[in-house]
């Protein structure tokens, strides 16, 4: 019985995290790439837009990321205005944006959603793009994430999200958003993508929805598509460019925080994960965002069942638990001694701490625990 559970909770596991990236990638074989796939793709029809960035003290960062997006805004043939949200920054940042030449909204201290809401509320434009105050945008991603609303069946688009080269502690995270992108776009080829990052994102005028302050508002706005029975594109060439975090425990308090806020924003969308209503979309929401959160919690139960099966004398089962051990171990040492791993344990070590911040996730999400303000932690590696 106990090996049976067992065996069941790793079918689950390897479902979750092999199984259904696997099938989605070898589907999407058999499905056209999008026109906006291929590089270099520019809109037949040009829109207006807005781009839109909020910022709390982001005074180290603020001028490269509106010198980058200038850059592109500058070759745009129509109207494209640049507007920058001030949250209550106790630095220079709205002084920087105001000597950028932009339009800038000062507010006080009251969270990205409500900033966004904010300018929402103020901006004109046929297509809103949105952008975190610290990705630089990278040459011709303008173009990229505005060609997929020539398809009128896009109501949203979700750029790409990269680390930067050379940047210390990356590589695990370079490795993840690799894996992620190529997901993505085998999911646009059958379904869609499932929801965009806040690095870069693009919605129409019209679907913008009101932001509620505890959930992921990059999730919560493309995903606003979905209910509009529009599709959300990925837009793989549309590039912004970011610093990794530095350090796992401060990556670990994020993924935290980022698990709550996004399971809250899941539960108001979880209406979207109904097949009868938005066919196989429903599919990749729930492996994507639901099934991906949760799966990491079934490796407490699995261990005690490893380590059950493992006194009877299975050798199968005792090596399983000595890995077991042997993860934990790592990450009990890391914790403490992070600085000085060998470079062949990063990544595992990372990747056992992203997991962990999973777990720890779902658990406060479960508890009750919502963030319905809180201050990314950023560092330049």
């Amino acid at each position: 019985m106990i090996e049976g559970l067992a065996w069941t909770l790793i079918a689950l596991i390897a479902i979750t995290f092999a199984g259904y990236p696997l099938a989605v990638l070898a589907l999407s074989r058999f499905a056209p790439a999008r026109p906006w796939h291929h590089a270099g793709t520019a809109p037949a029809h040009v829109p207006d837009i807005a781009v839109l960035i909020c910022a709390y003290n982001e005074a180290a960062h603020l001028g490269a990321k509106l010198e980058s997006v200038l850059a592109e805004t500058a070759r745009w043939p129509r109207k494209a205005a640049i507007w920058v949200a001030d949250d209550g920054s106790s630095d220079a940042t709205a002084a920087i944006a105001e000597g950028f030449g932009v339009h800038v909204l000062r507010l006080p201290r009251g969270g990205k959603a409500a900033a966004l809401n904010a300018l929402s509320a103020r901006v004109e434009g046929d297509i809103l793009v949105l952008s975190d105050a610290d990705p630089l945008l990278a040459p011709g991603s303008l173009n990229a994430l505005i060609a997929p609303f020539d398809d009128p069946r896009v109501g949203a688009v979700a750029g790409e999200v990269e680390s930067a080269k050379g940047a210390g502690g990356g590589r695990f995270d370079r490795l993840y958003r690799a894996y992620e992108s190529g997901l993505r776009e085998a999911e646009d080829r059958l379904f869609g993508c499932v929801s965009a990052d806040g690095g870069l994102l693009a919605i129409r005028r019209e679907l913008m929805p009101h932001v509620p302050p505890d959930g992921t508002d990059d999730f919560h706005i493309s995903t606003a598509a979905v209910a509009a029975g529009k599709r959300i594109a990925f837009a793989r060439h549309a590039v912004a460019i970011e610093q990794p975090i530095a350090g796992g425990r401060k990556t670990m308090r994020r993924r935290v925080r980022i698990t709550v806020r996004g399971l809250t924003a899941l539960w108001r969308r979880r209406g979207l994960m109904n097949p009868a209503r938005t066919g196989g979309y429903a599919l990749g929401l729930f492996f994507h965002k639901f099934a991906r959160r949760f799966a990491p919690v079934l490796v407490l139960p699995l261990a005690l069942c490893a380590f059950a099966l493992a006194l009877t004398g299975s050798a199968f089962w005792t090596l399983a638990s000595l890995a077991i051990l042997a993860a934990a171990a790592l990450g009990f040492i890391g914790w403490f001694a992070e600085r000085r791993l060998p470079k062949i344990l990063r990544v595992p070590y990372l990747l056992g701490l992203h997991l962990t911040g999973l777990i720890a996730g779902v658990a406060l999400f479960c508890w009750g625990t919502r963030y319905a303000q809180w201050t990314p932690q950023k560092s330049l590696s």
